[in-house]
């Protein structure tokens, strides 16, 4: 079926653009039913003005590396960016959408992780001190016409919480753990966690009435680690009745040497059940989720209020997906569906377009998509491609696969029903989607399956470099 979508109610002025990106969201909201029990009623009802984008894919499952990507439309062969490289300086660097925004009129706003930053949870667990401080490393404030850092992240005492490292011997933790943990934050901290400043900052901004038109972007931290969330959230989601991922012991023994050393390293899985804390982390983070859908549902109240509310296009992403067991693996940094499906809804001025898409699209069409949008130019030489034929028309599709990179010379691509992954080594992995949602039983070596593997070997080879 298709919905036509509904114009700006101004015709005479381009739309404002708010862009809410969360971090280290994966699949498990409700309108993607990844997880029986997330409630998520925020992100329902900004689904229900819009267009998701069931079949979403981040272009590197790493923030600074997906970020970089989405701000320039580029992969990242392109962008050089694929982990913690630094962008803005490189001699041949892409230029930025948000660099296209302000040339073409637009204020931009933001507040928040929206470049990649750190927070300093090393010094915060060396000197256990009640705040880790921000980093915001690739963030430029010139390039903004106002800008708010995150602020520092409040930090709960005795830690870590699940007690599966020995913070006082600080010295002997992988900087992995450093922010490994979970648990309660007391209530009286909740006003200094970051995403509330965020919004607050956010909030302020929308409500400022005759502004010019706008790019206004809230980056929301969690569900990024450490899981530490006020009681209230852990309480939606009781440990006795937590739901936790499918998962086979032996699903790591049809994959390529180098999925398999990324999937245990560090030994995520093995030391979270030698401690009993699985279902613990998961409720951790569907409560870190929830969190974050209360901070998007302020957000959408504020603008709802606002005198921008119908001449304002909403996109919603996450810039890489996570893993809690699933292919025996916790985090992101590999090319499975859980650590590189996020979510992605469009909401144009006004609302409406195709309820949901379920072919396969790039987080590098982010941009593209919006500036269509808004009636601006495209930037000429990017990889993402607009998806506004996708939300008119149940027959279009995009021109070709999602391609996620991890490291050089590793690339996955989901091509219809299909993920295919070449490692730099030769390695192979295929699933076929529908058959096998989990990626639980690799085809690539069943002779029944060659036609296929040469299919998409070719289409690896059009669209993924070195």
């Amino acid at each position: 079926m298709s919905i036509k979508i509904t114009m700006n109610s101004n015709p005479s002025k381009r739309p404002n653009i708010l862009f809410i990106v969360a971090d280290d969201l994966n699949s498990w909201i409700e309108p993607l039913g990844r997880h029986p029990q997330v409630r998520t009623p925020n992100m329902n009802r900004l689904a229900a003005r819009g267009t998701v984008f069931t079949r979403a894919y981040c272009s590197a499952p790493f923030c600074n590396a997906s970020r970089m990507s989405v701000f320039t439309g580029c992969l990242p062969e392109k962008t050089g960016v694929y982990g913690n490289q630094s962008f803005w300086d490189a001699p041949l660097r892409q230029k930025t959408y948000l660099e296209h925004l302000r040339e073409a009129g637009y204020h931009c706003f933001g507040a928040g992780k929206v470049f990649h930053g750190t927070f300093d949870y090393a010094t915060a667990g060396r000197e256990r001190a009640p705040a880790a401080t921000w980093r915001d490393t690739e963030n430029r404030m010139a390039a903004w016409d106002e800008f708010h850092p995150s602020t520092a992240e409040p930090m709960p005492p005795q830690r870590p919480l699940n007690g599966m490292f020995d913070f006082d011997r600080f010295e002997t933790v992988s900087p992995w753990n450093h922010l490994f943990d979970w648990g309660v934050l007391p209530a009286e901290r909740e006003d200094e966690m970051p995403d509330g400043r965020t919004v607050a900052h956010v909030t302020d901004f929308l409500m400022r009435p005759g502004r010019e038109e706008f790019f206004c972007a809230a980056g929301l931290y969690k569900p990024h680690l450490p899981w530490y969330l006020p009681q209230r959230f852990l309480d939606l989601y009781p440990l006795d009745e937590v739901v936790l991922p499918f998962v086979k012991d032996d699903d790591l023994d049809d994959v390529p040497e180098t999925a398999r050393l990324w999937a245990t390293n560090p030994p995520d899985h093995e030391t979270v059940l030698l401690h009993g804390q699985w279902r613990h982390a998961v409720q951790g983070y569907l409560a870190a989720i929830s969190y974050c859908d209360s901070q998007i549902g302020l957000i959408l109240d504020a603008l709802d209020a606002s005198p921008y509310r119908d001449d304002t296009m909403i996109v919603l992403w996450g810039d890489n997906g996570f893993h809690l067991g699933e292919k025996l693996h916790w985090r992101k940094f590999v090319l499975w569906e859980e650590a590189t499906r996020v979510p992605f809804i469009v909401v144009p001025p006004g609302g409406g377009g195709r309820a949901r898409v379920d072919s396969p699209v790039s987080l590098v069409d982010l941009f593209p998509t919006l500036c269509e949008l808004a009636g601006l130019a495209p930037i000429d030489g990017v990889d993402g491609e607009s998806l506004t034929p996708l939300m008119h028309s149940d027959t279009a599709s995009r021109s070709g696969p999602a391609v996620i990179t991890w490291q050089q010379g590793n690339h996955s691509i989901r091509s219809g029903s299909w993920r295919y992954t070449r490692y730099r080594d030769g390695g192979e992995e295929l699933y076929e989607q529908m058959a096998d949602p989990y990626e639980w039983t690799n085809l690539a070596q069943d002779p029944r399956f060659a036609e296929t593997l040469a299919r998409l070997r070719l289409e690896m080879e059009k669209v993924a470099g070195g």
